[in-house]
């Protein structure tokens, strides 16, 4: 008796035309998703008022537009969040990214009395999470009442950035977003760029988690 270890059966491939569709699918796919990617991980959303929060580590030119903004607006206070300086630390004024950025403030114009500092605790990872953990810490601190905040980030870092916002402070607190334009690459074209390729990736993966593994 002959044993056999393998037998043939029919297999269906797709033709010609079926090939082409689905290569016409991957292509929609891909341009679909470099057109609309950006915009989704860089929203601008609602409210606009109450209490400004600026990320610490936005470059200069962010932090002019975002004071342009709270002098425009209607808001009580601007809290720099942010963590320790891990580069030259030794050598710094400023021991973290809240208190560079809170100085910075002072330099282009905005009184001491509006400028509150929260600085998280030095970790190797969820540090945006950590500084919303001290953004709720300062807010208690300084007996604010206001549960409108507008956060002020830069690049498709913002949804993510907001999500874990919205996770540390609860669904007591509206949080609107505006995302300034980064650095190293313009928005509308960031596929053109290594830099704004790696963003988007990493933020794109990075947002996923944050969605849908993240439970502090």
């Amino acid at each position: 008796m002959k044993v056999a270890l393998t037998k043939v059966e029919p297999t269906r491939r797709p033709t010609w035309l079926g090939n082409l569709l689905i290569a016409i699918a991957f292509v929609a796919l891909f341009f679909g998703f470099t057109a609309n990617i950006y915009s989704f991980l860089a929203p601008e959303e609602p409210p606009h008022e109450g209490v400004m929060v600026v990320e610490g580590w936005i470059h200069d030119f962010a932090l002019d537009e975002a004071v342009l903004l709270f002098k425009a607006g209607n808001y009580s206070k601007i809290v720099c969040t942010g963590v320790p300086i891990e580069t030259g630390s030794y050598i710094q004024q400023f021991k973290s990214y809240s208190e560079m950025t809170a100085a910075r403030l002072r330099k282009l114009g905005l009184p001491d009395e509006k400028i509150i500092t929260a600085t998280a605790d030095l970790e190797k990872k969820d540090r945006t999470y950590l500084s919303a953990i001290a953004l709720r810490e300062a807010i208690m601190a300084y007996n604010i009442e206001e549960t409108d905040l507008h956060l002020v980030t830069t690049g498709p870092h913002g949804r993510r950035s907001r999500l874990l916002f919205q996770k540390a402070l609860g669904p007591g607190y509206n949080i609107g977003i505006t995302c300034l334009e980064d650095t190293g690459y313009e928005p509308d074209s960031w596929y053109t760029y290594s830099l704004g390729v790696r963003k988007v990736i990493n933020e794109s993966i990075a947002y996923v988690y944050a969605k849908l593994f993240f439970h502090p």
